[in-house]
């Protein structure tokens, strides 16, 4: 893509593989997106990268984007 969204929110399957998800990640980086969300339901667990970032959020803790001012969600509410 010669370019991305801002921010990119992926949802995981059981089925995907972590290198492909990663690799996903890393090009939609690489085409200007500036934050990505991989988006682990099952075990309510969400992986936010950045250019210069890499967290890891579970359960109730606050994920603060860094593209959308003032945006924050706690995992639990974001996974209803």
């Amino acid at each position: 893509m010669p370019q991305s969204f801002p921010l990119i929110a992926e949802i995981i399957s059981l089925t995907d593989v972590a290198n492909e998800l990663f690799a996903k990640a890393n090009e939609y980086l690489r085409s200007q997106c500036q934050e990505v969300w991989l988006i682990f339901s099952e075990e309510s667990l969400i992986i936010v990268l950045a250019q210069d970032s890499r967290k890891i959020y579970v359960a109730n803790e606050v994920i603060n984007s860094l593209v959308l001012d003032g945006f924050s969600i706690t995992v639990n509410d974001l996974l209803g």
